[in-house]
């Protein structure tokens, strides 16, 4: 055999081989790029997926901030309304004629907040029985009897006697 024979196959085994080598590190290459195509791919899914949950999630956040703003001014409209409510009463009861006992004559004064409202008085005789109302603001009327005046006081307290 001639030497440049051997020398010739020598150099065609290493080009075999080194095309072996390169081309399995090409396949391996692509693999890995196609896998991390994949990779990619799945990862972009997953951010949109993400991304859509965090939008349905600040959209739920919006509509439950503007229930926490309705429930809010509801609450403000309910408090208005309740000052403005005649819900402070109190009953004083009294002997209005002295030879008349049994507590029979009474005043009632039924207030708001503000102690705006009316105070009621019956009187109670043996024969006879007469009813006053006075108009009441801001705790205060023309031409108050003292039970009257009582009874304005013990419904601002919050108290009835």
């Amino acid at each position: 055999m001639n030497i440049e024979f051997v020398i010739a196959l020598v150099v065609a085994v290493v080009a075999v081989l080194v095309a072996v080598v390169a081309f399995s590190k090409a396949a391996r290459a692509s693999s890995e790029a196609t896998k991390a195509r994949r990779d990619y791919a799945s990862i972009a899914r997953a951010d949109k997926d993400v991304v859509d949950v965090l939008l349905d999630r600040i959209s739920e956040i919006d509509l439950l901030s503007k229930s926490v703003e309705e429930l809010s001014e509801s609450v403000k409209r309910t408090k208005n309304d309740l000052a403005h409510s005649l819900r402070h009463v109190a009953v004083v009861r009294f002997d209005a004629f002295g030879d008349q006992t049994g507590r029979r004559s009474f005043s009632a004064a039924v207030l708001d907040d503000n102690g705006d409202g009316i105070v009621l008085t019956g009187l109670q005789g043996r024969t006879e029985s007469q009813a006053f109302a006075k108009g009441v603001t801001g705790g205060h009327a023309k031409g108050l009897s003292p039970e009257e005046t009582e009874a304005i006081s013990h419904a601002l307290a919050g108290g009835e006697s």
